[in-house]
């Protein structure tokens, strides 16, 4: 009898354990709805990012270009002249023609086009415009590019130094670059130069041709340069201090007439000769 009140003792403490609530499937529930709301606003984050970057280029303000410019190089009759010390420069004659290049880089960040041009500023202008455009129409000059301009102009008639400043402006008028031309007048160095002396020639033949090498002493002081003619028509100029040059013809024979002409802005020094020379096969 002691026995079964013992078993039914356990018993009913095993069901009183079962009949307890358990408080925590509510929390477990309660986690789900908060995991899909961390995910769903994710993803409006992510198109909103999207959404700004499109929009941005039409909400900002365009960036203004920079205009500049500057000198790449200068040459006067195809000579390269010093635009920073001027005094390194040649003379020229009174009232004598030159033709001023100027090789000028875009080194802003604007377009340049026709409305661009070089304006004369002050001084002594020496060329028959006040206005010369630097770049044709419909053409463009891009940022990083050059172009080059030319402007022919007639030197003072006095001697000594003048100068004439020019100015590189963009369509605006807002200047971008000065442009100081100086020329040096001097009457007495640009008097002709002396012609050359003891004109000689040696002809041979190689090849079917006839070569005649002129030979002679250059006794001019002030020239800029030979021209070589053969029969009133120029074969070639040389550089200052030339003192011979080789001409070639083919077949030969015959009589042929060679002019030998210093040259400066001043006028001519020349010397001629008859070259007599056998057929050549």
């Amino acid at each position: 009898m002691k026995k079964i009140k013992f078993v039914g003792l356990i018993l009913l403490i095993l069901s009183a354990c079962r009949s307890q609530p358990t408080p925590s499937p509510v929390p477990a529930i309660a986690t789900l709805p908060t995991a899909r709301a961390v995910t769903s606003t994710a993803k409006p984050a992510a198109t909103e990012g999207i959404s700004v970057a499109q929009s941005t280029p039409t909400l900002e303000t365009p960036t203004a270009c920079v205009d500049s410019a500057e000198s790449v190089e200068w040459r006067r009759d195809d000579v390269s002249y010093d635009f920073v010390d001027l005094k390194n420069n040649k003379p020229v004659p009174p009232n004598g023609y030159f033709t001023m290049t100027f090789t000028l880089k875009n080194s802003g960040t604007c377009t340049w086009d026709s409305s661009y041009a070089i304006r004369f500023e002050s001084g002594y202008r020496m060329a028959q415009l006040e206005k010369y455009p630097v770049i044709a129409e419909g053409e463009i000059v891009a940022p990083g590019e050059s172009m080059t301009v030319h402007i022919t102009m007639v030197a003072p008639p006095k001697t000594g130094g003048h100068q004439g400043i020019w100015l590189l402006q963009s369509g605006n008028g807002t200047p971008l670059l000065k442009l100081n031309v100086f020329v040096k007048v001097d009457k007495g160095t640009y008097s002709p130069p002396a012609h050359p002396l003891q004109l000689v020639y040696k002809d041979s033949c190689a090849d079917g041709f006839a070569k005649i090498r002129l030979s002679w002493v250059d006794a001019a002081r002030n020239e800029d340069g030979y021209r070589i003619y053969r029969d009133s028509r120029m074969l070639v100029q040389l550089p200052a201090n030339a003192d011979s040059v080789l001409d070639a013809i083919l077949g030969g024979g015959g009589q042929y007439n060679y002019t030998v002409v210093a040259f400066n802005g001043a006028g001519e020094g020349s010397a001629n000769l008859v070259a007599e020379v056998a057929p050549c096969k």
